[in-house]
């Protein structure tokens, strides 16, 4: 028996039109991605707002020097040394810190301290006298019903507000289930006060306020120092023979000062840069961010799955994928387009959050792409041109 040669001959395909299939591929796997997915795996969109957090810590905009609008006159225990009682803050050194302020003039003092306790009455005269005689704008911090506050304390702060007749706003934080604060937190409904404390100091200085979006973070200027001006409330209470007195009074000059707690147990939250530096990081320098970023117009914006933009981009890259897999289902190459394909979508996202601002969801395009392409390679040898070969035998 001796072997003639081989035949090759070429099947049709069962399906010759993969640019279709691709295309009602991704439409598929688009529905499955940004509507089934959301609903019963939620962890995983969680997942990508941690992914966006690397991006906030280290690509996050960074200024020559410390921000020319936003300081922060900070409250600490070293401030408290001389009094008996730590919380809730003494209103008489409360009116000492405003007068010294708005004598340095600043053009607005935020004070993000509640005001939901009952105080001695002298010591609350002498802040509401102090909060009412500011030639600077003054905003107050409150809490709405989200807080939970009782009955009593609700009304204890609304009148405490109504009596210094100065505007106030929400300092609610929009914290998620890891305790990350990474969002501006939205206004209640039927709240008392519809916007956020950041939003009142930003009218203040005639700039509307937002309450949408990301954070948008700050770090550390490029000649070392800290994003914002802060003052120890102490130092500003010195005499005015004391040098360093007078330099903390000069830099608060036409500024925006928020005054807030900087203790180490109270008020302190999770946020992005706890990524990078490790720590918790005080309330005041949250909305000291969010005011800058609405002075500067700054913004950071997290695309989510209900976005038009984001549906169209997991249709694209599935459908290129699919046909990716389709082209090489016969070449051993998975592996390395499954790689380049990764750096790819990293190298997009990283230069989009870059130059626009936004943050792309980074583990649904790389489920996008993964799916693409296992299923146009599998699905390109089931239905798609193959090749045959039979042997003739001649005995």
């Amino acid at each position: 028996m001796t072997e003639t040669g081989g035949t090759t001959r070429r099947k049709r395909a069962l399906f010759p039109q993969p640019l279709l299939l691709s295309a009602v591929f991704a439409l598929l796997a688009t529905l499955l991605l940004a509507e089934v997915l959301p609903r019963f795996a939620p962890g995983l969109l969680r997942f990508d707002h941690a992914m966006g957090d690397f991006r906030i810590a280290y690509l996050s905009d960074r200024l020559p020097s410390q921000h020319p609008q936003v300081a922060i006159v900070r409250v600490n225990d070293e401030t408290l040394k001389d009094l008996k009682v730590r919380q809730p803050i003494d209103r008489a050194l409360l009116a000492r810190i405003v007068d010294a302020i708005d004598t340095a003039g600043a053009k607005a003092i935020g004070v993000d301290f509640l005001f939901t306790q009952v105080t001695p009455p002298d010591n609350e005269e002498a802040l509401i006298g102090a909060l009412k005689r500011a030639n600077a704008k003054v905003v107050l911090a409150a809490a709405d019903d989200r807080v939970g506050l009782s009955k009593a304390q609700a009304d204890r702060q609304a009148q405490f507000i109504a009596a210094t007749g100065r505007p106030a706003g929400y300092v609610n934080l929009a914290t998620e289930r890891d305790w990350m604060v990474r969002f501006k937190a939205r206004p209640s409904r039927g709240t008392s006060y519809p916007k956020s404390f950041a939003s009142v100091l930003a009218e203040s200085a005639g700039v509307p306020g937002s309450e949408s979006g990301r954070v948008p973070w700050l770090l550390d200027p490029r000649d070392g120092s800290d994003a914002f001006l802060t003052v120890p409330a102490e130092l500003l209470l010195k005499g005015p023979d004391d040098q360093g007195a007078r330099l903390a009074r000069a830099g608060l000059k036409d500024k925006l000062v928020i005054i807030g707690s900087w203790f180490p147990d109270i008020d302190r939250h999770l946020t992005p840069f706890s990524v990078m530096a490790g720590e918790l990081q005080p309330g005041a320098l949250l909305h000291a961010n969010m005011l800058a970023g609405l002075l500067d117009r700054r913004h950071v914006v997290q695309l989510e799955t209900n976005s038009l933009i984001v549906r169209l981009e997991l249709i694209v890259i599935a459908a290129i994928a699919f046909l990716v897999g389709w082209r090489t289902r016969t070449k051993p190459q998975g592996l390395l387009l499954g790689s380049a394909a990764t750096v790819a979508i990293i190298a997009v996202d990283t230069f989009v959050f870059w130059y626009w601002r936004i943050i792309l969801p980074f583990v649904l395009a790389l489920m996008a792409w993964f799916l693409g392409e296992f299923a146009g390679h599998y699905l390109g040898k089931w239905l798609g041109p193959r090749t045959d070969r039979s042997r003739g035998l001649i005995t």
